[in-house]
């Protein structure tokens, strides 16, 4: 239990961390900006490889739903970058503009997502603490 404790504690630096980079990024030169997304991107790709990684090892006991989210999120990442692939290639204004309220929409979604799967990480790590609390009364006679 303490690992997953551990683990959730990571996860609130790390979603303090962006949002950090994302205030920062607002007073940042383009140049400067550009490198972020792409520094993230690096980081968010090495991160979907490790859960690739790890998750073939899960995902035998796992439910035909985390496949249906994990292609939702490729989706929504191939979408992203597509979108800002094509707005490096040099669009007109109004296709900038339906690009960045887009991306706006594509990370309001991910964002949304990351709430959720905090908010399910929460459940399960409790509901791992009861139920191990449980079969610990269980052990002990105790019902």
């Amino acid at each position: 239990m303490a690992r997953v404790s551990d683990q959730l504690a990571e996860l609130s630096r790390r979603a303090q961390s962006a949002e950090a980079a994302v205030a920062a990024a607002r007073t940042e030169s383009r140049g400067k900006l550009t490198e972020m997304v792409d520094q993230s991107r690096e980081k968010a790709q090495r991160r979907a490889d490790g859960l690739r990684a790890s998750g073939n090892r899960m995902i035998k006991d796992a439910d035909n739903k985390w496949n249906d989210i994990q292609t939702h999120w490729k989706d929504l990442v191939r979408t992203a970058r597509s979108d800002l692939q094509d707005a490096q290639a040099g669009v007109d204004v109004a296709r900038a503009q339906r690009r960045a309220d887009r991306a706006e929409d594509s990370a309001d979604l991910a964002v949304a997502f990351a709430m959720a799967a905090l908010e399910e990480a929460e459940y399960a790590v409790l509901d791992a603490t009861l139920a191990r609390a449980d079969a610990n009364d269980a052990v002990a006679g105790v019902r």
